[in-house]
């Protein structure tokens, strides 16, 4: 998967040996949308910038010098958490080419996520979720993100309450864990709200509204939404959901089924492949 242009570069900027890090640093990298988000966890703090951009591979490197500082390069990352699907195939190649370019020269530990792990996660540690939560004997997580023209993928989480201790916090917190309830769904716009529906009024909505503005309103009313600054990919949840998860798996993840699945599964389910 990885591109000679990536090696070259990364060969590069490492020029190190295992045992030649100042410093441990995470990292976690999106590369599945339109924009580039690359956020850092360096001691308890993060640091995150994101940037739109048609070529991703040609902004990666700079933006990863600047978030990383003058004090530390790629050489000084120890962990790196990676988005692995849905997206733009072209730009989930840039994530992941990367991650397995650093796993492969620098020995670094790599952690992946999808992009509805982390809107899941994202919306059960909200303080709109724990509100709209208590009391509520089966709360869930839909999370939907856009696909291409009038098509969508969602996948339902069931949300449990357990004790956590976020990832650059020291202190333990009561908050809501997510597990998914089945595979991902590619669906039509006109078959999202009845396959919402079918998880029942207890299902808490949170979509990636910052690629597609007018996702939300496709949900059937009286459904629970998450507030704006919820609903986009949040740098410090690819991180925070890749130490959560720990899922050292790369394949990416392609969710439309292919054309001579349609007639039979109308709702097939996504797979890696």
């Amino acid at each position: 998967m990885a591109t000679q242009s990536t090696k070259k570069i990364l060969k590069t900027k490492l020029r190190i040996s295992k045992q030649g890090r100042n410093c441990a640093v995470m990292a976690g990298i999106c590369t599945s949308g339109s924009k580039v988000k690359i956020s850092v966890l360096a001691g308890d703090k993060f640091h995150s910038i994101s940037k739109k951009a048609l070529n991703q591979e040609k902004v990666l490197f700079q933006m990863f010098d600047r978030v990383l500082g003058p004090k530390a390069g790629l050489k000084d990352i120890s962990t790196l958490c990676v988005i692995t699907g849905p997206g733009r195939f072209t730009g989930l190649r840039v994530g992941l080419t990367l991650a397995s370019v650093l796993k492969a020269l620098a020995g670094i530990t790599v952690y992946s996520s999808t992009l509805f792990e982390i809107l899941a996660a994202q919306a059960s540690a909200s303080k709109e979720f724990r509100v709209w939560a208590s009391g509520r004997e089966k709360p869930r997580v839909a999370a939907l993100v856009h696909a291409f023209k009038d098509e969508y993928f969602c996948q339902v989480f069931e949300a449990a309450k357990h004790r956590l201790r976020p990832a650059g916090q020291g202190a333990e917190a009561a908050g809501y864990g997510c597990r998914a309830i089945e595979a991902p769904r590619w669906l039509k716009d006109v078959e999202l709200a009845d396959y919402i529906k079918s998880f029942g009024k207890e299902t808490y909505v949170i979509a990636d509204a910052e690629e597609k503005p007018d996702i939300y309103s496709l949900l059937p009313g009286g459904y629970e939404k998450a507030p704006a600054r919820l609903s986009k990919i949040l740098p410090d949840f690819i991180i925070k959901t890749g130490l959560a998860h720990k899922n050292r798996n790369l394949s990416p993840l392609y969710l439309k089924p292919a054309k001579y699945e349609l007639g039979n599964k109308p709702h097939a389910a996504g797979r890696k492949s």
